[in-house]
């Protein structure tokens, strides 16, 4: 077959725009920001990943209709740690080695620590937005947190426990993993009262009737709960069936979500716990707007994880605004010197990359989750 200066030529004109393309193409991939994710988006643990997710991707479409980053999108790449450490190093390396990925969101204590050392090492920053662990907390280097640490949350129910619910004999019942073992460590050297009894769990147990046994036997009226909501709502509904009716004092992670209620039925009525405080109602512009466009886009009340969550990508993009993306050193120095009001609270990170806010007593009280006045 001939083909004529005419088709040569339209041969030679189709080439040359699909080449166009392709260095379009690139060069916009070039003029992406892409942000990582690593952590439960399956399993046990998803629950918390989806409120997570939720207050990313609220921050994403936010920063990317509001100029963007410099003008560059952002692109968040969304990998499943399955809530298991293991499973958060194979997503960590996927997010580097093939994503080129320079920096990570995490949620949960031990995810945050198998991630860390990495992440350090390769000079990426990471971003957690729930882990508790004190054990995350390092001077430094490249490692923040937009929630609270357990140094702050357990302290502050040893002296609610002792102080203001006069409770001077407790026993303890707690996750064994990163978090469990954290707030565990702090609320023992922080708790002014008798620990008359100490028992463990496993992370995915079902069945705590042999811990709640022992805790019945050592005759305690406390319990300190450390879960997470799916083990705890089986435990606290387990508890009740056995006949114990001590009181379970407790922490965020442990009760708040529905799921929680939804599993512990009526033993979840008069759980007193500690939080981060967050107020869906409260007035500064930070707060309102977040809970405003959560609730139009979601169609339910926006949990402080989600808030933590969102203030972590909002955190990561005001600094990326004076770096280059590559230069994850000038990010973590401009992260060291930001200072804003975020939608879980203010953010100002110290030399370990942690934030302090303010807390608050909660209660479960006819199947919602309210202010506690007592």
């Amino acid at each position: 077959m001939v083909w004529s200066k005419y088709t040569v030529l339209a041969v030679f004109v189709a080439a040359v725009v699909i080449a166009l393309l392709v260095a379009l193409n690139t060069a916009q991939r070039a003029e992406t920001i892409k942000i990582g994710t690593d952590y439960a988006l399956t399993g046990n643990l998803a629950r918390y990943g989806d409120w997570a997710t939720r207050g990313i991707n609220l921050a994403a479409e936010e920063i990317n209709s509001q100029g963007e980053i410099n003008g560059e999108h952002v692109e968040i790449i969304f990998e499943d740690s399955k809530g298991q450490p293991s499973d958060a190093v194979t997503a960590y390396n996927k997010l580097k080695n093939v994503d080129g990925v320079k920096y990570v969101i995490t949620f949960q204590s031990s995810v945050a620590l198998a991630v860390a050392k990495l992440a350090n090492e390769d000079k990426i920053v990471q971003m957690d937005v729930s882990a508790t662990t004190p054990s995350y907390s390092t001077p430094d280097d490249y490692t923040f947190r937009s929630g609270i640490v357990a140094t702050q949350l357990a302290k502050e129910s040893a002296d609610v426990l002792f102080n203001k619910l006069n409770a001077t004999k407790a026993g303890i019942l707690y996750i064994n993993n990163d978090f469990g073992r954290g707030m565990l460590n702090v609320f023992k050297n922080s708790y002014k009262g008798e620990i008359a009894a100490e028992e463990s769990f496993d992370q995915d147990t079902s069945d705590f009737r042999t811990q709640l046994l022992k805790l019945k036997e050592a005759n305690v009226s406390t319990i300190f709960l450390v879960s997470h909501i799916k083990e705890g709502g089986i435990l606290v509904r387990q508890a009740r069936e056995m006949g114990l009716n001590a009181k379970f004092f407790s922490d965020v992670y442990s009760v708040e979500g529905p799921e929680f209620i939804n599993t512990a039925k009526d033993a979840a009525e008069g759980i007193i716990y500690v939080s981060p405080k967050f107020d869906v109602n409260g007035t500064d512009p930070a707060v309102s707007s977040f809970v405003t466009r959560y609730r139009e886009k979601y169609g339910e009340e926006p949990v402080v994880f989600a808030a933590q969550a969102y203030d972590g990508l909002i955190a990561l993009a005001k600094a990326l605004k004076n770096c280059k993306y590559e230069d994850t050193d000038c990010v973590r120095q401009e992260l060291m010197k930001l200072d804003m009001e975020g939608a879980s609270g203010h953010i100002k990170f110290d030399i370990n990359g942690d934030v302090q806010k303010p807390v608050e007593l909660k209660i479960i009280s006819n199947g919602t989750y309210m202010t506690y006045g007592g």
